[in-house]
């Protein structure tokens, strides 16, 4: 499992780098020469991990303190000398998400080191998972059908002091069970002990290794065929035939802004960047796409990064989406302002509507699939994007397993620091990018536009969010909220550097940088979602949104947008 795990994070490494180094390098304002590799077969390049900051890890404190279960300077009774006589839990799940009737299988894993006189006894570790919400529940019984298989081992050498001896025990606990029922749902523990049973020197584990497991609902059929036809999308009514199934499941994330990003898990936070390429997900399970983010900078009162260009490649096709709506695949430009209804650019199908560019592949060529993968982008900093929830990803946006407090964790390596994880998701060949900056707290921020303007950017955000066109929806505000506020008093100040006649006079004031949460609040209500057991939930129409602003203009109409987002981008042949 190891190494498939390693082989895949190869693979990726590889395909991230071939496609950042043929984008980056041959895309220039007139395109370039972008080449045909990306069509056909890519370039053998040997796989390698250098591309990368994969993260360099170091023994956590608990780890380092746990080296022996005695003093070394004296012997005693088993027990007294113990600085910190308990073992440890050294891997266990950070959450399970299955569905009904799905096998799940995971192990724990135990160590414990003790410094031992000879004629001591070894502290015999054990390992057990237990379920928390019953603890007398018997998971072995034949009702509960969990199987189980422990292993342990033990090393001995000679200690430093004469005539001591330094014992490590290890134990792991590898548990199947073959279909998963929703009572098998709660928290569950995996524990170690030594001297089980000991009334006097038992001890068991500190490490609260507790996880939880998500059953959700068995996926089954939502429409047959002959609905296929009157209930899709015209897009979909081409392939009105193909249909058994209704889509399945989606989880979504949104990268807005100065950047903020709310996970697929719903996982809110800033991302502590630089000017570089950060991969926002890629499909760790069957590598079947990766997506990822070109961060530039923006910022008025303190210096920031928001996104400019989105790349996605899959069934090898990539397409970048820039600034402006402009398209770049294969080296051709492709404007897609002026295009009505779904088109295809390779692999990838496109449309344009109002000021959202969506982009959407079916990532299987099963038949019934219904595994899309969505992009929509507002030729500004925001994109949404939407993935099978049955795919297990990383990236940025998390790794869609419906549990947001293991997020930052990096290529199934616990960790809970949000800058070593933002470093972790750098594709950086040749080590070029700077190292990420801390974003700013709200408190700082707060200083830096002082309280008049502070004040003034939460009644707009306010007004904003209170819009007719978002009574009905369903998601969370306050997100959303707070990022309009951190971005309305940062400033954002994006321009182009390409010409002088296409930068935008007070850029700020004709596109507010907190009209970018709103931007990301109106698709994430207008787009199709479904929760953690995979029921839909229902998307309203935010179109008019906008329109909703017009008359105190605290956002630009749709207008504004498509007359300037263009010129923040390459330029394109309506502009001249």
């Amino acid at each position: 499992m190891l190494l498939l795990r390693f082989t895949l994070t190869l693979i990726l490494t590889e395909t991230v780098v071939r496609a950042t180094n043929e984008i980056e390098n041959n895309v220039e304002d007139d395109f370039g020469d972008f080449g045909n590799d990306f069509g056909g077969e890519l370039p053998d390049i040997p796989p390698t991990t250098e591309a990368m900051k994969m993260p360099t890890w170091t023994p956590t404190t608990a780890a380092l303190d746990v080296t022996t279960s005695s003093s070394p300077e004296a012997p005693g009774e088993i027990g007294i000398f113990d600085p910190l006589p308990y073992p440890v839990i050294d891997s266990y799940p950070r959450g399970i998400t299955a569905r009904e009737g799905d096998m799940v299988e995971f192990e724990c894993k135990a160590s414990d080191a003790a410094d031992h006189l000879p004629n001591w006894p070894k502290h015999d570790l054990e390992i057990e998972l237990i379920y928390e919400d019953d603890p007398k529940r018997d998971l072995k019984s034949t009702q509960h059908d969990w199987w189980e298989d422990i292993s342990k081992s033990s090393k001995s050498r000679p200690s430093h002091p004469k005539g001591r001896i330094d014992i490590t025990e290890v134990a792991e606990i590898y548990v199947r069970k073959e279909a998963v029922k929703k009572s098998d749902e709660g928290t569950y523990r995996c524990r170690a002990c030594i001297y089980k049973g000991d009334p006097i020197n038992e001890a068991c584990d500190e490490s609260n290794a507790r996880f939880y497991m998500r059953v959700k609902k068995a996926l089954g059929a939502q429409f047959d065929g002959a609905e296929a036809s009157t209930t899709s999308t015209p897009y979909y009514e081409a392939f009105a035939e193909d249909l058994t199934f209704g889509e399945n499941p989606r989880s979504t994330c949104q990268v807005f802004g100065d950047p903020h990003i709310i996970s697929f898990d719903g996982m809110v936070y800033n991302l502590p960047a630089t000017s570089c390429n950060y991969i926002l997900s890629l499909d760790q399970s069957k590598g079947s796409f990766f997506v990822y983010g070109r961060m530039s900078p923006c910022g008025s009162l303190a210096e920031g990064v928001c996104l400019e260009t989105v790349t996605l490649y899959a069934k090898r096709d990539a397409i970048e989406l820039q600034r402006g709506w402009l398209v770049n695949h294969g080296g051709q430009k492709v404007e897609t302002v002026a295009k009505t209804g779904p088109f295809t650019v390779g692999q990838f199908v496109l449309e344009f509507t109002g000021t959202t560019l969506e982009v959407r592949i079916q990532l299987t060529d099963e038949p019934n699939s219904q595994d899309w993968l969505k992009i929509f982008w507002d030729g500004f900093t925001t994109v949404t994007m939407e993935v099978p929830q049955s795919s297990r990803t990383q990236g940025l946006c998390g790794n869609n397993n419906q549990d947001p407090m293991d997020d930052f964790d990096v290529w199934g390596s616990f960790n809970d620091n949000k800058l070593r994880f933002s470093e972790s998701m750098k594709v950086d060949r040749n080590w070029r990018c700077g190292a990420g900056q801390t974003p700013p707290t709200m408190d700082e921020i707060r200083d830096l536009c002082g309280a008049k303007k502070f004040n003034k950017a939460i009644s707009r955000c306010n007004n904003i969010f209170s819009i007719h066109s978002f009574e009905n929806c369903v998601h969370d505000k306050q997100p959303y909220i707070d990022a309009c506020v951190f971005d309305q008093c940062k400033g954002m100040d994006v321009q182009s550097n390409l010409y002088e006649w296409m930068k935008i006079p007070k850029v700020d004031k004709v596109l507010p940088p907190g009209c970018n949460a709103a931007e990301a609040y109106a698709r994430r209500c207008a787009n199709k979602s479904w929760n953690e057991d995979g029921d839909i939930i229902t998307e309203i129409d935010t179109s008019a949104w906008e329109d909703d602003l017009r008359h105190n203009n605290l956002c630009p109409t749709k207008a504004v947008k498509l007359e300037n987002i263009p010129k923040l981008g390459c330029p394109q042949s309506f502009m001249y």
